[in-house]
């Protein structure tokens, strides 16, 4: 009997509201955070990578002034590479030990020129905290001003604060974000430039304050949230009877859909894989009764038929087995291999004809599930017989694997194909009576198919494989397996 459920008070409605809305809303709030920093972390990147690009190309101008023969006068040398370097204030080298530059000579030049010869590259000598000379061991030197490495609308526009440290104290590149200490949350990062003489630390941060907070999406869900509420309140104070209506309707349905009148309703169908196998061998036989060579070919055929009709008779007395509650499914030890060829003799020449390739593989030969040998035939015709069908109109190379392995305590069987697979849509109804995805199908196989699974303890699913193909697998309880 169905339980009655209580109309939604307006207290009840709100609790129910505030429990809707708030994991959303801390679900939103986090991925807008999540997304911030993700384009912050990216636009921070770039910026270090944008700097790095300058002072990499640093190092390239004073290689390629190391290996000039005859190296222009500084004083005309600057004027030419100023416009492509904004950044360069002077340069110079030593000529004999005395310095030509345009510029004073550095600080410390001669000690700088045989540090670098040590380390092998250029150095760096801070003067302030946007100006440094970089010195090479050729002993040519550059005048920089970082505060002209990069404009600040040249920035992704997700930055606010930048600073670059060149060995005086920190330089601030870039401030939007005003001064003052602001409530929120901050997030940094911290990256060196990636030229080997100017590792120079670059620092950046931003505060998310709540003029930042994802407003526009709290409201949109908050409108939408109190609208589910409302209308689940209507609906739990009005539905009552309807809710009673449609269990009615469901139990009715469930009636029909009985496991007699759908084992009745599909016996035809289950009865036309046998039934066609005979009517093929005993055709067979009737062409080879003319050859006398031929006639163990017709003693085969004939006792295949005999096999089909036997089948046909089983399935029968199966399925009224099945239709009775106190009757269940006998459980016994079955053989994979012989149920496997037994099956690859009655379908591997049909498919065969029809460009279809069946072949069985058991990963596990030594172990052996419990079951039903004739349940466990119609089961694995009728997979085989449907991803046949799925493949009628595949191009090209066309296979089905009928395959087993142990899984646990269990024992698989899996039948799979390389056909268009099954839409995503059809998957969740597959199993149901009466559904069917072939425009011809009645929708009793697979619910069979279900039903004698759990008559043998058993369970049958379905699958997409990757990149086509569908895989439908049967479990069963492995012999010796602890229950």
């Amino acid at each position: 009997m169905m339980s009655a459920v209580k109309p939604l008070t307006n207290t009840r409605t709100f609790l129910l509201w505030l429990v809707l809305f708030c994991p959303i809303a801390a679900w939103i709030g986090w991925q807008d955070y999540v997304d911030r920093y993700e384009r912050f972390f990216q636009d921070t990147s770039i910026a270090q990578r944008m700097l790095s690009q300058k002072t990499v190309q640093h190092e390239a101008v004073l290689a390629t002034l190391a290996a000039l023969s005859h190296p222009p006068i500084p004083e005309r040398l600057l004027p030419s590479l100023q416009p492509s370097m904004p950044q360069l204030l002077g340069l110079g080298f030593l000529r004999d030990g005395a310095w030509a530059g345009s510029t004073a000579s550095p600080p410390g030049l001669v000690a700088a020129v045989e540090h670098a010869r040590q380390a092998g590259r250029p150095v760096t000598l801070s003067l302030d905290e946007s100006r440094y000379w970089l010195v090479a061991p050729s002993s040519w030197s550059l005048l920089l001003d970082a505060r002209q490495l990069i404009s600040a609308a040249d920035f992704p526009p997700s930055l606010a604060m930048l600073t670059l440290d060149v060995g005086a104290g920190p330089l601030t590149l870039l401030a939007r974000q005003p001064a003052t200490r602001s409530p929120g949350w901050k997030i940094d990062l911290r990256k060196p430039l990636g030229a080997v003489s100017q590792p120079f630390p670059l620092h950046s941060w931003r505060t998310l304050t709540p003029a930042d907070w994802p407003w526009v999406e709290w409201l949109a869900w908050a409108a939408a949230s109190c609208l589910l509420t409302a209308g689940t309140a209507a609906w739990q104070r009005s539905s009552a009877d309807a809710r009673r209506q449609q269990e009615a309707v469901r139990l009715a349905a469930m009636a029909r859909l009985s496991t007699l009148g759908e084992m009745a309703a599909g016996i035809a169908h289950e009865l036309n894989q046998p039934l066609t196998a005979i009517l093929a061998q005993v055709r067979a036989a009737e062409r080879l009764l003319d050859d006398e060579d031929e006639r163990p070919a017709v003693r085969q055929a004939l006792r295949a038929s005999a096999g089909q009709a036997r089948r046909a008779a089983d399935i029968i007395s199966r399925m009224r087995e099945l239709v009775k509650p106190s009757s269940p499914s006998p459980r016994m030890i079955v053989e994979p291999d012989a149920l496997a060829a037994s099956l690859l003799f009655l379908r591997e020449e049909e498919l065969a004809r029809r460009g279809i390739r069946l072949t069985w593989r058991n990963a596990d030969p030594g172990a052996r599930p419990l079951g039903d040998r004739v349940a466990l035939e119609q089961i694995l015709h009728n997979l085989v017989q449907n991803a046949a069908d799925a493949l009628a109109d595949t191009p090209g190379t066309r296979s089905i694997v009928l395959s087993g392995r142990v899984e646990g305590p269990e024992y698989e069987f899996s039948v799979s194909d390389n056909g268009p697979g099954i839409p995503a849509e059809a998957l969740p109804r597959l199993f149901e009576p009466f559904y069917s995805t072939r425009s011809q199908g009645m929708g009793l196989g697979l619910a069979l198919c279900e039903t004698l699974a759990g008559s043998m303890d058993g369970r049958i699913a379905v699958h997409n494989l990757d990149p086509t193909g569908a895989c439908f697998t049967l479990r069963l309880p492995l012999a010796g397996a602890d229950a």
